[in-house]
C-alpha cells in the first residue's frame, strides 16, 4: 500500500517550459533582453578540445540563444533548487540544466503539496539547480544577477536557499544586497509570489560568458579592495586530499617536485571567503585537480597561469572560463582509477615537472 501511495504521489508529468522569452512573447508578457548570445565566445576557446565542442553541440540551442529578464506575475518556486511553476501550470526548465534531471526531481514529480506560502511584492530567485554550491554560485547565480540588477523595482527582495554559506553572504555584499534583503527559501516548500523576476541563465553552466564572469569578479574584488598579499611566492598546488572525489592519489610523490619550483600547498576550504580572493588575486601560478578550487581563478590577474590536473571526459567548464579571462591555462590529463567524471586519479610525476620546468 504505501509503495502504491509513493507512486501516486511521485507520479505528476507536468509541461515543461524549455525558453521562458518565448513564452513570455506568447503570452504577451514584458520581458527585458540582457545578454546576447554566448556563443561566439565560448566557441572559439573550444576548437581544439572533442569534448568542449561535442558539450557546445549539446546545449547549443541555450548557448544560441538572448539571455531575458522576465517578470511572472503568480509564480511558484518549488523546494531548493528553485523549480519555477509559471501560473499556466508548466514548469520553467532554464535554471535547472537538464531535462532528465528535471523530469527525475521530486519536486517535478510530485502531485500534492504539503507546505505552501505566499509572499506579497517584487522577489528574484536566487536559486537554481546546485546554486548553492560554491561552483554554480559563481558560475551561474551570480552572473544571472549581475546583468539583473539595473532591471529589478527598488524594493526586490531576494530568495535564497536556508542556512545560506559565508561566500554567498559576503559577494551579495558586492551587489549591495545585505541580509535584511534576503529571504529564506526552506526545503520542502512551495512559495507563490505576486511577482517573481526570472534571469534566463547566460548560455549554460559551464558555458557561460567570461566577459561577465570578469565583471562579476571586479565588482566583489573591487568592493573588498583585495591587495597582493598571502602567498610568499605566488605559487599553489590546490589539494584536494580533504575531499571526497577527483584527488590526486598519489599527491604525496610530487611534494619533492612542487617543492623544488617553490610551490605551496593550498587546501582553498581553510580559508575564508576573503582570504580566498586574496591568495588567487596574488597568484603567480596554480596548478590543482578539476574541482571547486578552481573557480576562484576569476579573480585572477590576466595572465595568471593555470593548470587544471583532470581525468579524461571532465566538463569543459575551466578550458572556457580561464581562456575566456585570458589566463595562460593548460589542461593536463592524468591517470583515472575508476570509471567516471568524479574519479580519483595518478598524475605522473615527470609530466608534472617538465610543465613546471617551462
Amino acid at each position: 500500500m504505501k509503495k502504491y501511495l509513493r507512486r501516486l504521489y511521485y507520479s505528476a508529468s507536468p509541461e515543461i517550459c524549455l525558453d521562458i522569452c518565448a513564452w513570455a512573447k506568447k503570452k504577451g508578457l514584458p520581458f527585458v533582453p540582457l545578454t546576447p548570445p554566448v556563443i561566439d565566445h565560448v566557441e572559439k576557446f573550444a576548437q581544439e578540445d572533442p569534448l568542449a565542442r561535442v558539450e557546445i553541440d549539446v546545449h547549443r540551442a541555450g548557448l544560441e540563444r538572448w539571455q531575458t529578464l522576465v517578470g511572472i506575475e503568480g509564480a511558484i518556486v518549488r523546494d531548493y533548487d528553485g523549480i519555477v511553476e509559471l501560473p499556466d501550470g508548466k514548469i520553467c526548465y532554464e535554471g535547472n540544466w537538464w531535462i532528465n534531471y528535471l523530469k527525475k526531481h521530486p519536486s517535478y514529480k510530485k502531485r500534492f503539496e504539503l507546505r505552501k506560502r505566499r509572499l506579497q511584492g517584487d522577489y528574484y530567485s536566487l536559486l537554481c539547480l546546485w546554486g548553492s554550491t560554491y561552483f554554480h554560485w559563481f558560475q551561474d547565480v551570480l552572473p544571472r544577477l549581475h546583468t539583473a540588477m539595473p532591471h529589478l523595482p527598488k524594493d526586490t527582495r531576494f530568495l535564497i536557499n536556508e542556512n545560506p554559506k559565508e561566500y554567498q553572504i559576503k559577494s551579495l555584499k558586492a551587489f549591495g544586497i545585505d541580509e535584511s534583503k534576503l529571504e529564506l527559501q526552506p526545503q520542502r516548500m512551495n512559495t507563490r509570489i505576486e511577482r517573481l523576476w526570472f534571469a534566463s541563465p547566460i548560455g549554460h553552466t559551464g558555458l557561460t560568458s567570461p566577459t561577465i564572469l570578469r565583471l562579476v569578479a571586479d565588482r566583489i574584488r573591487k568592493f573588498y579592495v583585495t591587495e597582493k598579499v598571502q602567498l610568499d611566492s605566488g605559487r599553489m598546488w590546490i589539494s584536494r586530499e580533504k575531499a571526497r572525489n577527483r584527488r590526486v592519489a598519489n599527491e604525496k610523490e610530487l611534494q619533492s617536485v612542487l617543492k623544488h619550483y617553490g610551490i605551496e600547498k593550498v587546501f582553498a576550504e581553510d580559508h575564508s571567503f576573503f582570504e580566498q580572493l586574496k591568495i588567487y588575486y596574488s597568484a603567480q601560478l596554480i596548478v590543482g585537480p578539476h574541482g571547486a578550487g578552481l573557480v576562484n581563478t576569476m579573480f585572477c590577474k590576466e595572465k595568471t597561469k593555470v593548470c587544471e590536473v583532470a581525468p579524461p571526459r571532465v566538463p569543459p567548464c575551466y578550458l572556457i572560463s580561464c581562456q575566456g579571462l585570458g589566463l595562460d591555462f593548460t589542461r593536463m590529463f592524468a591517470n583515472p582509477l575508476s570509471e567516471g567524471q568524479d574519479t580519483d586519479m595518478d598524475l605522473d610525476v615527470a609530466k608534472l615537472a617538465e610543465y613546471l620546468s617551462k
